[in-house]
């Protein structure tokens, strides 16, 4: 069964360090009236990706006065037929959370031709209507490498992804890239990364024992990319007396293993993102990173300042344009 939410009321989110910047947007766009929905692959309660995406509907929903039906938990069979729903219903935007979503987008799009279709994490734009936002991942995860760089003991790092795609790679790419980068300069010797996919974003007890092994083989900070899945890796690093690095939501709260987390704070851009789309600002596909402040970093009291230091250069350095992204990236 889908289960329908109506957002109501904002959450509010405690950030700190890197998410002071503002994304531009088009002022005075009368929204009175805009129908608009949100669907989701998973629950809003996944503790990870959608959680995070409904947080953004929420803060939305407040600073636009805006209505916004969430669907959750809609099945990869459903994609299509529920786009299909909600373009028959007259809905102006119709956005859905993941770059799964991009095949079904380009199948309806040009038959609801006054519909926008926006999906989060997407990167297809074949027709007008069709207008994802690209939320470049692996800049947030290349600030997540720093605090992996900085925990570790023996610079044996365990990488996982829920599954393989394009920007899952690439993110895993920086993320290890620069945590071998910072453990080499501590002078630990022969600093290196496994990495493995789970094939599944749900499923905790399959990634507990992946976790677990990449462990017993000698990792001590462990970095896993998922939904429900990913608290399967924070039991094993606890369990293990190993370190765990939080990514897309904040997990310090969830375990004492967690040395930091880099969040996306959806709920300070999507306001700016249904602005946009719903005033045609943006057409095609936009792509959005650290200075338009979609990531947060949140420490623990376990993060020394040298570690916040190089944090704060290197988010300081990704806004200037002085990072090179390509030369972490496998080729």
């Amino acid at each position: 069964m889908r289960k329908l939410t109506a957002i109501a009321l904002a959450s509010v989110m405690t950030v700190s360090m890197c998410s002071a910047a503002v994304v531009t947007h088009a002022d005075d766009v009368d929204l009175t009236g805009k129908k608009v929905c949100l669907i989701l692959p998973g629950s809003i309660d996944d503790q990870g990706w959608n959680a995070t995406n409904n947080a953004g509907a929420k803060a939305a929903e407040a600073e636009l006065g805006i209505t916004i039906d969430v669907i959750e938990s809609v099945p990869a069979e459903e994609y299509e037929s529920t786009f299909v729903e909600y373009g028959e219903k007259g809905y102006d935007l119709i956005m859905a959370a993941g770059s799964q979503f991009d095949e079904s987008a380009t199948t309806v799009a040009e038959d609801y031709p006054d519909s926008i279709f926006c999906a989060i994490n997407g990167q297809v734009s074949d027709f007008d209507n069709q207008c994802p936002v690209f939320p470049k991942e692996y800049e947030g995860s290349i600030v997540a490498g720093v605090l992996a760089g900085y925990a570790t003991e023996n610079g044996q790092f365990a990488t996982m992804g829920g599954e393989s795609n394009d920007p899952m790679v690439k993110l895993l790419d920086t993320y290890e890239g620069k945590a071998i980068e910072i453990a080499t300069e501590r002078g630990i010797e022969g600093a290196a990364a496994t990495r493995s996919f789970v094939n599944s974003w749900t499923d905790v007890s399959a990634t507990k024992d992946m976790t677990s092994s990449m462990i017993d083989n000698g990792a001590d900070t462990v970095f896993c990319y998922s939904n429900e899945g990913t608290s399967g890796a924070i039991q094993a690093a606890q369990e293990k007396g190993k370190t765990f690095i939080g990514f897309s939501s904040n997990k310090n709260g969830e375990s004492d293993c967690v040395y930091g987390s880099v969040a996306m704070d959806w709920a300070a851009v999507y306001p700016t993102i249904i602005r946009n789309l719903l005033s045609g600002e943006w057409t095609g596909r936009t792509d959005i990173g650290v200075a338009e402040g979609v990531f947060t970093v949140e420490y623990t009291d376990k993060c020394t300042d040298e570690c916040k230091a190089a944090v704060d250069q290197l988010v300081q350095d990704i806004k200037d344009g002085k990072v090179d992204f390509e030369q972490y990236f496998a080729k």
